[in-house]
């Protein structure tokens, strides 16, 4: 698992070197995220992140919440309906935890930005695909879940400037 973790952040690492010579722009940015249902909670993530052409970006988020921490790069695709307004998707791994437990997640996560000024925008998100497992250090069994379908439950809204 670490060598793909490893791997994984090395590929992104060349992409994001690859993409700044062509200096398409960059965003930085925060957001704050609110879980319903049974996992009742909030998280703030501060965000950074560069495009690399009209449509496609590299990024990632460092998610706090009031337990644990998780490291987040992700895969954005745009889909431009007008110059103000564009739906994405995003497609994330995270990796983090707590005192007592190792976290790894899977995600895709549609959703929809808008631009109110040239250099500032506004996005929401939710999940739309997750896998998680959650490793635990002391005797508790490990726990893996997964989820498929709009999550109305946990909703992530973000402020973006970008240059």
């Amino acid at each position: 698992m670490k060598k793909t973790l490893v791997i994984t952040v090395m590929c992104m690492l060349f992409i994001g070197a690859m993409a700044q010579k062509e200096n398409k722009g960059m965003w930085v940015g925060g957001g704050i995220g609110f879980n319903g249902g049974d996992n009742d909670g909030w998280n703030l993530s501060p965000q950074w992140g560069m495009l690399f052409n009209e449509n496609m970006g590299l990024g990632a988020n460092l998610i706090l919440s009031d337990d644990d921490w998780l490291i987040e790069p992700y895969f954005r695709y745009y889909l431009g309906v007008t110059e103000q307004f564009k739906f994405f998707g995003d497609g994330a791994l995270a990796f983090g935890g707590a005192d007592n437990y190792s976290q790894f997640r899977i995600q895709i996560r549609p959703g929809l930005q808008y631009w109110f000024t040239p250099k500032w925008s506004f996005a929401a998100s939710t999940n739309l695909f997750s896998f998680d497992t959650i490793n635990y250090s002391d005797n508790r069994d490990d726990i893996s879940t997964s989820f498929f379908g709009l999550d109305a439950t946990n909703l992530t809204m973000s402020v973006y400037f970008h240059f």
